[in-house]
């Protein structure tokens, strides 16, 4: 897992070079705002998708993962958190998403999760041993949230 500001995506071009393309698009989001909806922007390798949403209470949510893509997830407006823990310690998978070749599986939460806050120009890079719930209330209440999420093909 990797996280900062929007700008700090230069930085790690050389550990994802698909960085340069993101951080293009969220510039030109800034410039221009894009409707909700999912862009591709390099054909089966990289694709975006914006969305609108409220967030909620970490007990409505579950863990998940990926296995055949990374995910870039990017608040773009308002602030939510994201809980994390590493796979090895998610062992109670209350899907079966995996297992009918699916490329999300979801947990529940193990002994220990991390938390962070994500808010407007601010990223978190999640690789498939990055179990992660997004989308949960930074504070007490609800809150709108524009965010792009970005899958990287791995």
């Amino acid at each position: 897992m990797i996280a900062g500001k929007i700008e700090d995506l230069k930085i790690y071009s050389s550990v994802c070079p698909e960085f340069e393309n993101i951080y293009s698009f969220v510039k030109e989001y800034f410039d221009a705002p894009k409707a909700d909806g999912s862009y591709e922007l390099i054909p089966d390798k990289l694709s975006a998708n914006i969305a609108t949403y409220n967030t909620g209470d970490a007990a409505t949510k579950n863990l998940e993962a990926h296995r055949r893509y990374a995910d870039v997830q990017i608040v773009l407006k308002g602030a939510e958190r994201i809980d994390w823990a590493h796979i090895s310690t998610c062992t109670d998978e209350i899907s079966e998403e995996f297992s009918k070749g699916g490329d999300i599986g979801f947990y529940a939460d193990p002994e220990y999760v991390s938390s962070m806050v994500l808010d407007a120009g601010t990223f978190v890079y999640l690789l498939p041993e990055d179990a992660h719930k997004p989308c949960v209330n930074a504070g007490a209440d609800s809150a709108e949230v524009t965010k792009v999420v970005f899958k990287i093909k791995l």
